[in-house]
């Protein structure tokens, strides 16, 4: 059933943009929480999306991408108390914002043409735990 949702937000969202003063979307964001055993297929396939962002992706124009990130972090077993460790478990939090929608949706279009968007998708369903695509960026840092 996560799998049927997941592909369906992907597949209605990828070509729409909201107007009229309604969300703008121009950013995709995913957290995955992922098992110490699976780290480092998981990895893999982020830095295969590194690369293809870097390769694809233009930094300037009204469609540029104006930030990506993948930041990981392990999971406390109590966020109240870090003496007491963490888990098993491995958080990534992947995060990408383009000037405008268009930016996000050229990002969908050229993402059929990575060799391995179909294993990343495959990541998506099998470890994500939250997901905002598409996302509104509604505060930013610039320097």
């Amino acid at each position: 059933m996560n799998k049927i949702f997941i592909t369906l937000i992907f597949t209605i969202f990828s070509s729409l943009a909201f107007a009229n003063g309604h969300m703008q979307p121009n950013s995709f964001a995913v957290t995955l929480k992922v098992p110490s055993a699976d780290v480092e297929k998981v990895e893999s396939i982020l830095q295969s999306h590194h690369q293809f962002m870097h390769d694809k992706h233009s930094l300037s124009g009204d469609d540029r991408l104006n930030s990506y990130s993948i930041v990981k972090g392990f999971e406390p077993v109590d966020l109240t108390d870090p003496s007491k460790g963490v888990t098993d478990n491995v958080f990534y939090f992947l995060s990408e914002h383009y000037q405008t929608p268009v930016g996000l949706q050229l990002h969908g279009q050229a993402s059929e043409t990575w060799e391995d968007v179909q294993e990343f998708r495959s990541i998506i369903y099998q470890y994500g735990i939250a997901i905002a695509f598409p996302g509104e960026v509604i505060a930013k840092m610039n320097r």
